[in-house]
């Protein structure tokens, strides 16, 4: 990457960062299939429904009796009530004002308190979108049905549960500010050193440690390759290393908003984040740990859900980290 390339201005920044449903990057957003919710957000059918915000677009999401999610508009075609506060039951989400229950597709299959042969029977339905479960995410699609393109078999999800984890966070910017700190490796010479979750990896030596720390903090420039392929671009940071050598650090990121941070050592766990906008102002990660080999080990598992290893964050009510912009970060 040359020395003067410049950045976004602010017409560019601002296609880029608005997602509503009517924007250029909302639109480009809706021809693919996102993730809306942890499939554990909706543990059993019947479960109660859930609340889901993608894009500016407030949703509610539930598991039915068979087991089916369903992402259906909030609002009840009678009278507008919620349905987040409605009944799931039987195979459709009831709202609580006059029974109306809706199923995954968003049809109204009751209507207690309309006549049985009245004209309206069978004609009402509520906006819905298509639902998949993949990966142990529950993912949704916004576009035109007649280009659905095909679920991303991102790896994590090929594997057996065990050799995974998967989780998500609330960060309070848009989506473009979040998904520039994993593709840019420059800032890990100045906002993550020290990097003490590095020495604490058990499968990595600590030779190997000290040298990546000492390359990061000694070339705080280094030297970007892109190479595009047919579902996004490989990036490669090169710093100086020792003698002749450079240290390459490499993300991939796939289209619209996947990436596989740089820096696995043999042996470690993979990681990667989906961002998924949930206005213009606030989006959410969801992050996953893989390994192809073999069983996330006990101890590793605890170790993200205190959000350790630099990938994860220890979480509050509504997965909000602990650490975040209203208290400062817990600053001292």
């Amino acid at each position: 990457m040359p020395d003067n390339a410049a950045m976004l201005n602010a017409a560019d920044n601002e296609i880029l960062v608005r997602t509503n449903a009517g924007t250029p990057m909302g639109d480009y957003f809706r021809r693919f299939w996102l993730p809306v919710a942890l499939c554990s957000e909706m543990p059993a059918p019947d479960s109660p429904p859930i609340r889901v915000k993608v894009m500016g677009e407030e949703l509610v999401a539930f598991r039915d009796s068979e087991g089916r999610v369903g992402l259906v508009e909030p609002w009840c075609a009678h009278r507008g009530s919620n349905l987040f506060f409605g009944r799931n039951e039987e195979c459709g989400l009831r709202c609580v004002h006059h029974g109306w229950k809706y199923d995954v597709e968003g049809r109204c299959v009751d209507m207690p308190n309309v006549d049985p042969d009245a004209g309206m029977r069978g004609k009402i339905s509520i906006q819905a979108y298509p639902t998949r479960e993949y990966g142990d995410l529950v993912w949704a699609y916004f576009g035109p049905r007649e280009v659905m393109p095909e679920l991303p078999q991102l790896e994590h999800g090929l594997l057996p549960p065990a050799h995974r984890y998967v989780t998500k966070r609330l960060q309070q910017c848009n989506w473009a500010q979040s998904m520039d700190g994993t593709v840019d490796t420059a800032h890990f010479s100045f906002l993550h050193m020290p990097a003490p979750q590095a020495k604490s990896n058990a499968n990595a030596t600590v030779a190997a440690d000290e040298n990546r720390l000492r390359w990061l903090r000694q070339d705080p420039r280094p030297r970007f390759t892109i190479v595009d392929h047919e579902v996004g671009f490989v990036i490669g940071g090169a710093r100086k290393a020792d003698g002749e050598d450079l240290y390459w650090r490499i993300t991939q990121f796939m289209l619209p908003s996947h990436s596989i941070t740089p820096s696995t050592m043999p042996g470690e766990s993979y990681y990667g984040y989906t961002w998924v906008p949930v206005d213009d102002v606030s989006v959410w990660i969801y992050v996953y740990a893989w390994h192809p080999d073999q069983p996330i080990p006990a101890a590793e598992r605890a170790k993200y859900e205190k959000g350790g290893y630099g990938q994860f964050a220890e979480l509050g009510p509504g997965y909000v980290p602990v650490r975040n912009r209203e208290n400062d970060y817990l600053l001292p």
